[in-house]
């Protein structure tokens, strides 16, 4: 789940929601449906009932929405929608593919969180390679800011030169 921005509001949404999942033991806030829609969301074709992300995608998309899924499991579960004659997965399926991993081996959200919070040391929302560039220098590796930028650009989906919490979690869950 993304960092939450300090705001001094209390917390709110934590009612649990219906979850299309008929064996989900994690019940989901309404906030966390929020964050995982905004995940798939971001590479979803169309808009609303009719959003829809491609199966080669469903592996980034697990990842950005904090699940950890092996390369196995991903072919295993591509096969599984192919052979019911689907290329896409509307946010219904992902939801629940998503709560079934989550019930089979839990989230990173909390690490993650925390470790984007330590990096994006001035509370943005993004990592710049400034950032990798002072973080390492103090606790690691010093880095030039070459290989910062190199860093950045790897993880940076959208091109925008810096990582947003989406990228982040990408990069830091994709298989290596």
């Amino acid at each position: 789940m993304p960092p939450k921005k300090k705001s001094g509001k209390g917390k709110k949404g934590k009612a649990k929601a219906n979850v299309p999942h008929a064996a989900s033991n994690i019940p989901l806030t309404q906030d966390e449906i929020a964050v995982i829609r905004k995940s798939f969301n971001s590479l979803a074709k169309g808009k609303g009932a009719a959003a829809h992300i491609k199966l080669d995608q469903l592996g980034f998309v697990m990842r950005a929405a904090g699940g950890v899924p092996s390369e196995e499991e991903l072919k295993n579960k591509t096969d599984e929608i192919m052979t019911q004659g689907k290329t896409t997965i509307f946010f219904p399926e992902f939801l629940e593919i998503l709560v079934d991993h989550r019930n089979k081996h839990g989230f990173l959200d909390q690490e993650l969180s925390t470790a984007f919070e330590i990096i994006d040391a001035d509370c943005s929302g993004y990592i710049e390679a400034k950032e990798l560039v002072k973080l390492l220098t103090e606790v690691g590796d010093p880095l030039t800011d070459k290989e910062a930028d190199e860093l950045v650009k790897e993880a940076d989906f959208n091109h925008d030169g810096k990582i947003d919490y989406l990228e982040f979690v990408s990069m830091t869950c994709r298989p290596r």
